[in-house]
């Protein structure tokens, strides 16, 4: 087993975590509200971006090598991979997700999952308040609208996926992209000898805590400061597993970029369909998306297990790793 390189993973760390979480003090101390516009260019330019930041100071600035060890590259992407088997797997996560809601909250009556509601007058009701907090009223004739016949939510979540697909490799790649070039580029290349299981339950772990001040400031959990780490950590773990995966069969880190962008792309979805929830269970980022991300793991453990026993070997040598995902 090669040895692992400490050195240049506690100086990746101490970088990624420098960056973030000074700007989340400055945001703190210098009074600036979570989710103003000064504290969303903040995140979105400091703090989320701060993984590839320190995965190019090490790898670029203080070690002269290049970037496409990390996966930074398209030469020899598999694109079947990226643009369709990549985008189903997210399917299995999100629908997966949805059903625990359905089945935890609608049938079993766990209130603190919520309910999904595909009810037309939800659907206004959400579209009313949702342009009322953005002083929008007069935009949509709503109240004709209600006397359509037809079911609205359903449509809406086929379109807003199919919109996830397209942002989630064109708008939200770039920011997904200073995430995962740390995640799964740096850290994975640096950890995948220790196998699939030990070197995932590393990165999710600091990839959960790497989270924890912008929690504590309402991200995700704004009613769970606290415990909301937890549960983050608990959800990234999970979905690095996913995560992983896709970084390997895609031959390239923008495979798990666009995962992440398209999880990012449809939040709002989530927050039109899910009513009541405890944000901890009913929720993406909650126990119901930890469930989903394992669906995909199940998925793996039954379809492809020969990849967790051959994962220590490399990110992309085997040709093995590049086969389609069975049905």
């Amino acid at each position: 087993m090669p040895e692992t390189n400490w050195n240049k993973i506690n100086q990746f760390l101490l970088i990624t975590f420098g960056i973030a979480w000074a700007s989340a003090f400055y945001m703190r101390f210098s009074q600036i509200q979570y989710s103003s516009d000064e504290s969303l260019a903040i995140i979105a330019f400091l703090y989320m971006p701060a993984p590839a930041i320190a995965a190019y100071i090490v790898q670029r600035l203080m070690r002269n090598e290049s970037l496409e060890n990390f996966g930074f590259t398209i030469k020899g992407i598999s694109w079947i991979w990226t643009l369709l088997y990549t985008p189903l797997l997210y399917l299995l996560f999100f629908l997966g997700s949805l059903l625990v809601i359905y089945f935890l909250g609608n049938q079993f009556r766990i209130l603190q999952f919520g309910y999904l509601d595909f009810s037309n007058e939800h659907f206004f009701d959400f579209l009313a308040q949702t342009l009322k907090k953005q002083g929008n009223e007069g935009m949509f004739p709503i109240e004709k609208l209600r006397q359509i016949p037809l079911a609205i939510s359903p449509f809406v979540l086929v379109v807003g996926l199919a919109m996830a697909y397209l942002v989630g490799f064109t708008i939200n790649l770039p920011f997904s992209l200073g995430e995962e070039l740390g995640w799964r580029g740096l850290l994975q290349k640096e950890t995948e000898h220790w196998g699939f299981w030990k070197s995932n339950l590393f990165i999710g772990s600091i990839w959960g805590l790497w989270h924890g001040p912008i929690i504590m400031m309402g991200h995700n959990f704004p009613n769970y400061p606290i415990a909301g780490i937890g549960v983050m950590i608990l959800f990234c773990i999970s979905l690095s597993f996913v995560q992983s995966y896709i970084r390997v069969k895609t031959k390239t880190v923008f495979g798990p970029a666009a995962f992440h962008g398209m999880m990012n792309a449809s939040s709002g979805i989530t927050l039109m369909l899910i009513v009541s929830q405890n944000e901890l269970l009913g929720s993406i980022s909650g126990i119901a998306g930890i469930a989903g991300a394992l669906l995909v793991l199940i998925y793996i453990l039954i379809f492809d297990r020969k990849f967790i026993s051959d994962f220590s070997a490399g990110s992309s040598s085997d040709s093995n790793f590049n086969s389609p995902p069975a049905v």
